[in-house]
């Protein structure tokens, strides 16, 4: 609840996004302490008529579904509850069509919860051709407004195209009440703009991929929003847990806005997707996706400061386009360090896998624009070590130590993270160079992200 004398927070996300209004499918905001009580309201003006789908996992649900459930019954809105058994269900393809499967005859879906449960219920309705909204339970990551799924199949972690929520409620209140780690885990997960950013322009300047300005610019607004907020977020404060989810909402509207996760999602995330797909086949420890992001952004800006310290006379391009494998053999080292998940993963590590000609002419193209990439790169970039002080003012995790993964498994994130999507990044082309293994070991080491 707001504390005496403490100013009410209202987050005008509308406002922010009116610009981009014609490229948004979201189309209500309510991010204000007490927005839980307004719910009924807002979704009413948003969704259908008809039978609404509240889907919740047993964590959520305790948080606030009896509080929605009654006021949306009050409000006289027809709906039924689907409350997950898991307390942290997994977001797999078997869960979305089971959840598609009981969305048979509801007019609209109501997701309450964070990341997972969010994927699920958007992923459902996009599949059963309803539209449904989201009320978040925690700050923890930027994918509620996105138009994007991140899904497990066949135990790759992969990103699936589907509709966003029309319209998104988030009680800055219930959020601040957060487990922390969750806190977190958003400021890690929005913390990855400056490297996520260097790796949309690369793979712009390196492999001609789509890039878009207007989502570009809700990205810089998504920055500007958190920017100082750091320091407050250990405190709860209700302005800085307001602008943070509205960092988020921003951030997951610029995926929306360029068609792809590119804006938000770089070479960072491959190493916290490894972690995650790891997990659920290995049972190898892992934390909240965030969390993973933030200090493997540290660890990829550490590698952008030794690129950007490069002199690209000194690319043989020859000798690199002679040491590159044939597919045909790579994909061997792709089996073996795969094992079970090696059928999932050859068709992502394939698609982004050069011939000699295609890595001849990118990097022919690196060393012929070099000031110019270079200059795109370094505008968006930040010094790792103002990252990790960043992460560590915002009482977020600095080392992979404190995720639970250990070294040699840090180091295979690292050398095969870029295998699992065919997106380019800087671990893609470190790896061409072949320097990826040398400055990835050294960049641990001086920046003391081990341990």
């Amino acid at each position: 609840m707001q504390s005496i004398g403490m100013p009410y927070v209202d987050l005008d996300i509308a406002a922010l996004v009116r610009p981009h209004s014609a490229s948004i499918h979201t189309r209500h905001f309510c991010v204000a302490q007490g927005a839980l009580a307004r719910a009924s309201d807002v979704l009413r003006a948003a969704l259908p008529a008809g039978r609404w789908h509240l889907v919740a996992d047993a964590t959520t649900w305790a948080l606030a579904g009896p509080a929605l459930s009654a006021q949306l019954r009050n409000a006289g809105i027809s709906h039924v509850l689907h409350v997950m058994d898991d307390a942290r269900p997994a977001p797999t393809m078997e869960a979305v069509e089971a959840l598609h499967a009981a969305l048979d005859g509801s007019t609209a879906a109501l997701a309450l919860g964070a990341g997972t449960i969010n994927d699920l219920v958007k992923m459902a309705a996009h599949r059963a051709g309803i539209p449904y909204a989201a009320v978040a339970t925690a700050p923890s990551m930027n994918g509620y407004t996105s138009a994007i799924a991140a899904l497990l199949e066949d135990g790759v972690k992969t990103t699936r195209p589907c509709t966003p929520p029309i319209a998104v409620v988030a009680d800055i209140d219930l959020l601040a009440a957060a487990p922390y780690r969750m806190i977190a885990a958003g400021f890690g997960d929005l913390i990855s703009k400056p490297v996520s950013q260097a790796d949309w322009l690369l793979a712009h300047h390196l492999t001609d991929a789509p890039y878009s300005a207007q989502a570009a610019q809700l990205i810089d607004a998504s920055a500007a929003l958190l920017d100082g907020m750091a320091t407050q977020l250990p405190q709860r404060a209700p302005e800085a847990v307001g602008r943070l989810v509205g960092s988020l909402l921003l951030s997951g509207l610029s995926m929306a806005v360029a068609g792809s996760s590119a804006p938000s999602s770089g070479g960072e995330h491959l190493i916290s997707h490894y972690f995650d797909m790891t997990h659920y086949a290995f049972g190898q420890p892992n934390d909240l996706h965030g969390c993973q992001v933030g200090v493997a952004t540290a660890t990829t800006a550490a590698l952008y400061e030794k690129l950007l310290a490069l002199d690209p006379a000194h690319i043989d391009r020859t000798a690199r386009t002679a040491a590159l494998l044939p597919w045909a053999i790579y994909r061997r080292t792709v089996e073996t360090h795969f094992a079970q998940l090696a059928p999932a993963v050859l068709p992502h590590a394939e698609q982004g896998y050069p011939s000699r000609s295609e890595l001849n002419e990118r990097l022919q193209r690196l060393q012929a624009h070099w000031s110019e990439i270079v200059a795109a790169l370094a505008a968006t970039l930040r010094p790792a070590a103002d990252i990790i002080a960043d992460l560590t003012a915002a009482g977020a995790p600095t080392t992979f130590a404190e995720l639970g993964v250990l070294p040699q498994r840090v180091r295979c994130a690292l050398l095969h993270g870029k295998d699992i999507r065919a997106r380019y990044t800087i671990l893609h082309l470190l790896s061409e160079l072949g320097v990826l293994e040398d400055w990835s070991d050294s960049a641990l080491e001086e920046r003391a992200l081990l341990y």
